[in-house]
């Protein structure tokens, strides 16, 4: 039997052993991948692939970079975890890069961003409680995705995540994207019980669509004006994808709290919490808490992360990249009607179709192009922020080309 048979059957077998062993909760497409390099990846059977999904804005700095593998080595040779009940160095190193990064206050570590979201509800109504808000009500958008925890799954927006499991917990509410009067009377609805609003400055799962700076400005005022918190989740936007470290400098608001994750690791699971100085003492001792969160090794690989990103100025050099990608989108849309918008900022970009947008991914990933489809009729591009301007023209071919099969 030849290589090319065995690559082949490789596949198979994964599928079948996936579909004997695995929960059915997910859909995935037609591939497994072996091995990745930069923005490269490489399936069972050695085909290429130029990843543009960097696993849902996870892999910002491509695969296999050299610096985290080394200090992934270097701390698994010392100490994965060892637990909060003491004190660990990697864990302090990393707080203080992102407070010195962010914004003055503190840091909560989880696994994940759905867990940071999870902190930051806690934050939130433990804070509207001790203030004598007994029906705290936490806003959101419609279109967001926070998370599938089932509090995350509350401040989720999109009622097709929330469907299917009967009543979740109450207090929650949910405003028109960019609707600065439905904003203003879901204040006046709830008669001073506001107890925080939680944005996505990019919208992510509900389609990349970036908030109005006067939507933005609008929630600050108005979550001061009630002595409610504002919590920006960057989970996604994050770790230099929108062309800042973090999106909130594109708005020049600094939150109460924010929330990260994905890109946070590279890769390697770890969510935080940012808690801004003012409320960095409402969640006190025994009121949170993480086995995992802020293990050595996950502290280790996601300070590297960050130094990567502002050491190499990998983050300043997006904006061209954006440009380019943008203007070459953009043009497309001139071309093909069945392009309906183009939207975005820096390297977390959607595409919007006039159709739905799932068969054009699998098209794309036939072609050698990983891209995805969300909310129906968007493909999200988002590439490795340090991908070359060269590598990133072929993706776009590669794009344009299954755009006029639809076309």
């Amino acid at each position: 039997m030849s290589d090319l048979a065995l690559t082949k059957d490789k596949l198979s077998e994964i599928k079948e052993r996936s579909a004997k062993y695995l929960l059915g909760n997910y859909a995935p497409y037609d591939v497994a991948f072996k091995y990745g390099a930069g923005e490269l990846l490489f399936d069972t059977n050695n085909k290429q692939y130029i990843d543009c999904l960097c696993g849902v804005a996870v892999t910002n700095l491509g695969h296999s970079d050299a610096d985290i593998i080394d200090v992934v080595h270097k701390q698994a040779d010392m100490l994965f975890h060892t637990s909060n009940w003491f004190y660990s160095d990697e864990a302090s190193l990393l707080a203080e890069a992102l407070i010195t990064n962010s914004f003055p206050g503190k840091v909560f570590f989880c696994n994940s961003g759905t867990e940071a979201n999870e902190a930051a509800f806690k934050l939130v109504r433990k804070y509207a409680i001790s203030r004598d808000k007994h029906n705290p009500v936490m806003l959101s958008l419609k279109q967001s995705f926070h998370g599938r925890t089932v509090a995350s799954m509350g401040m989720t927006g999109q009622e097709k995540i929330r469907e299917g499991y009967g009543d979740l917990l109450p207090g929650f509410e949910y405003v028109e994207v960019n609707n600065e009067e439905s904003l203003e009377e879901a204040f006046e609805r709830n008669n001073g019980n506001i107890a925080g609003v939680i944005l996505e400055l990019v919208i992510g799962e509900g389609g990349i669509i970036p908030l109005t700076q006067s939507f933005v400005n609008l929630a600050r005022k108005l979550t001061q004006e009630n002595d409610a918190l504002l919590i920006f989740d960057e989970i996604q936007t994050g770790m230099g994808r929108t062309g800042k470290l973090f999106a909130c400098e594109h708005y020049g608001i600094i939150p109460d709290a924010m929330t990260l994750g994905k890109a946070l690791g590279s890769g390697f699971p770890i969510g935080a919490l940012i808690v801004s100085k003012p409320f960095s003492g409402v969640l006190g001792p025994g009121s949170h808490g993480s086995t995992f969160g802020g293990n050595h090794l996950a502290a280790a690989v996601a300070y590297e992360t960050l130094r990567i990103l502002i050491s190499r100025e990998i983050v300043e050099n997006v904006p061209a990249l954006s440009e380019f990608a943008f203007t070459r989108l953009r043009l497309l849309k001139t071309k093909y009607p069945i392009i309906k918008d183009v939207r975005g900022m820096g390297l977390h970009i959607g595409v919007d179709f006039t159709i739905p947008s799932k068969s054009i991914a699998v098209e794309c990933l036939q072609e050698g192009l990983v891209v995805n489809s969300t909310a129906d009729t968007v493909i999200r591009i988002m590439p490795p922020l340090n991908i070359g301007i060269e590598r990133l023209d072929e993706a776009l071919q590669i794009f344009e080309k299954v755009v006029i099969k639809h076309s």
